[in-house]
């Protein structure tokens, strides 16, 4: 495919250069042979052109189905056989010897050093700074309140009345006569045809069979866990006291007099320039819009509907059922093989089987052998039962039945109804507000200048004693000793075990069976009956009708009125007080002070300590062992298998395609115009390489 696009591709090169051939001139084109120049191409004749028409391959896509190989996979399940190991618990019991440390609590005395305090006293100079109060006069300015009268103007709303007329809706109500329908019950009798399940009993002889136990004996052999006494010998660690000299060191304190400096803060008085703010108070009036509500009452008259529940007392037919339970007796055939005995319906005939009656019939002074052996049920008298039966007794009755009938009755009402008229109002109101204003006084400050002074100080210090005490330390020594063990051997023993065995007989025996019959019965069912009856009642029906009326409203006008109001102006007065002022005096004195000091003191106690004891003993714990066991277990897999189609693709192809295409092929005439073309370019001269010129004779 690539070789035809590129012949085609030449082609047309090849036609591009050839019409490039016929359009060539003889100007700048270097003329035709060696030495034969060209005329300018002023003076030349034109060609003739023509068309001709040629085939050239053009590159053109185009699609083309094809045949693809597809692979699709299909899942498919399969059945294989998998080890698996599991493992099963197994509970062992086993015996493990360990060794207890005993804890034992003994006594030593042993000998310590106490350091007790000791006080005693010691006077100590001391200064103390005694205040000292005097009282200076000071001047100071107040805000005085002074009151004055001031004539002020204020709006009041006088209220006044007015007639006004308007329209009132007025309800009317009128009585119509209106018919409805009633369903009234009538009680009505139907003969009613139902079936009833009577049950009765029926003998049938039925066999039955008895798990006999019969007791045998069989050897058993056990294992005895027999207990015996070992001696093993023991190896356990003692402690064993002894004592050491130690040297250890001991801090001793001691009092040591020191020169130390320390400050002190003096107090002095200073007078200091103070700005403080005081709030004037100053009064404007600011006018103010307020909302009134005025009420409006009006009285209206509607109607409402009121229903009541009357009683209504009507007769209803009820079915009773008075009846009672009975005792019957009910007679029912010995079962046969039941023994004998009081219980077993013979009497007091005596046992079941004997010598001379083997067959287990019931035997009497007369007949000690029991003639009656060998027959079913062996001639025994019926077992007579007792159950209470319900006996019906049905009894019809009329009964008073109360229902409620709905009445409905209009009633008129009177109601007053009250509604709110907004009405804006103007007016002024004095409002009071503070104005800031700075001022200065002077005020006494007390301040403080520290002062270096020096004191002698009693200082604790400590020095290091080396000194000497006897230590109890302890070592470990290893003896040996004989310990009794107790131990066991397992021993197997046989012994002779009772067990019981149950051997199965089959027996027969005479059952009632409770069965049921169909019976076809009638009776008298009571129902009840709706039927329709027309009735007539008065209805009240409202409308309402429109009136002129006339009421009184209330109006208001603004009045200008004039009032004194009492103003309060804040006026500046100097004033003179008396002010304490603290100095301070230093004094000195001498106080008594309890000092401490640490005194040695050797004292004995008795020390508890505790010394392990180890000793063996013997447990049995129980350990779970598990057994590793194989099995093969069936497992379900899922395989992918490939399968290959062929499947139909759309695929684009570069085809050359042969394209008609028309040239403009440029030629000129036998001969050349004077002045045209080349000059002396006869026969013989050869075109030049290069040149542009095709058609030079």
């Amino acid at each position: 495919m690539k070789i035809n696009m590129n012949r085609g591709f030449a082609g047309l090169c090849i036609a591009l250069l050839c019409a490039a051939n016929v359009f060539a001139q003889c100007g700048d084109c270097t003329g035709c042979s060696s030495g034969s120049g060209c005329v300018a191409a002023g003076g030349a004749a034109g060609p003739a052109v023509t068309y001709e028409t040629r085939t050239v391959m053009r590159p053109q896509l185009v699609s083309e189905t094809r045949m693809v190989p597809t692979t699709t996979y299909k899942t498919e399940t399969r059945t294989r056989m998998r080890t698996v190991t599991r493992q099963v618990a197994k509970v062992q019991t086993r015996q493990q010897t360990y060794t207890v440390n005993v804890p034992e609590v003994r006594t030593k005395t042993e000998t310590y050093t106490v350091c007790v305090p000791v006080e005693y006293t010691e006077e100590v100079p001391y200064k103390v700074q005694v205040p000292v109060t005097t009282e200076v006069e000071q001047t100071y300015t107040v805000c005085v309140p002074k009151t004055t009268e001031e004539e002020r103007t204020y709006t009041v709303c006088v209220p006044y009345k007015e007639t006004q007329t308007y329209l009132a809706t007025v309800p009317v109500t009128e009585q119509v006569e209106q018919e409805y329908t009633v369903h009234v019950p009538v009680q009505k009798t139907r003969t009613e045809t139902y079936d009833v399940c009577v049950r009765y009993t029926e003998p049938e002889e039925q066999e039955y069979t008895v798990q006999v136990p019969v007791k045998k004996m069989r050897t058993e052999t056990y294992q005895v866990c027999v207990p015996y006494t070992d001696t093993v010998t023991q190896t356990y660690n003692v402690q064993v006291p002894y004592t050491e000299p130690h040297t250890y060191t001991v801090q001793v304190p001691y009092c040591e007099t020191v020169e130390q400096p320390y400050s002190v803060c003096v107090p002095y008085t200073d007078q200091v320039e103070q700005p403080y703010t005081v709030m004037v108070p100053h009064t404007e009036e600011v006018e103010e819009t307020y909302t009134v509500q005025t009420p409006v009452t009006e009285t209206k008259t509607a109607t409402r509907t009121v229903t009541k529940c009357v009683p209504v007392t009507t007769m209803k037919t009820v079915t009773e059922d008075h009846g009672s339970y009975e005792c019957q007796a009910v007679e029912t055939a010995a079962s046969a093989g039941a023994g004998c005995g009081a219980g077993a319906g013979c009497g007091s005939c005596g046992g079941c089987a004997s010598a001379c009656n083997p067959c287990g019939g019931c035997a009497s002074p007369c007949d000690p052998c029991g003639g009656s052996a060998g027959v079913v049920g062996g001639g025994c008298a019926p077992v007579v039962t007792y159950r209470k039966v319900w006996v019906p007794n049905l009894v019809t009755k009329e009964v008073p039945v109360t229902t409620y009938e709905r009445q409905t009755t209009e009633e008129p009402y009177t109601y007053t109804t009250t509604s709110y008229v907004t009405e804006t109002k103007t007016r002024k109101v004095p409002v009071t507000r503070c104005v800031p204003e700075t001022k200065t006084r002077v005020v006494n400050v007390t301040r403080y200048r520290t002062e270096q002074r020096m004191r002698k100080v009693q200082v604790r210090k400590m020095r290091t004693e080396e000194r000497t005490c006897n230590v109890t330390k302890y070592k470990t020594e290893t003896r040996t000793r004989e310990v009794p063990v107790r131990r066991t051997r397992m021993e197997t023993h046989e012994r002779q075990v009772p067990y019981c065995e149950m051997v199965t007989e089959t027996r027969k025996r005479t059952v009632n069976v409770p069965k049921t019959r169909i019976e076809t019965r009638t009776r008298e069912v009571p129902y009840c009956e709706m039927v329709p009856e027309t009735r007539k009642r008065m209805v009240t029906l409202c409308s309402t009708k429109q009136e002129e009326r006339t009421r009184e409203v209330t109006k208001y006008r603004n009045e200008t009125r004039k009032k004194m109001v009492p103003v309060t102006k804040m006026v500046n007065e100097t004033r003179v007080r008396m002010v304490p002022q603290t100095t301070y005096k230093t004094e000195e004195g001498t106080r008594t002070v309890t000092k401490t000091r640490m005194e040695e003191q050797t004292r004995q106690r008795d020390v508890n300590y505790t010394v392990c004891v180890k000793q063996e003993r013997v447990r049995t714990y129980n350990v779970t062992v598990y057994e590793n066991v194989t099995e093969e277990v069936p497992e379900e897999y899922t395989v992918c298998i490939p399968e290959t189609t062929m499947k139909e693709v759309q695929v684009q192809v570069c085809k050359p395609v042969p394209t008609t295409v028309q040239v403009p092929v440029y030629s000129y005439g036998a001969a050349a115009a004077p002045g045209a073309g080349c000059v002396d370019c006869g026969a013989a001269a050869p075109m030049a390489t290069g040149a542009g010129c095709t058609n030079c004779n």
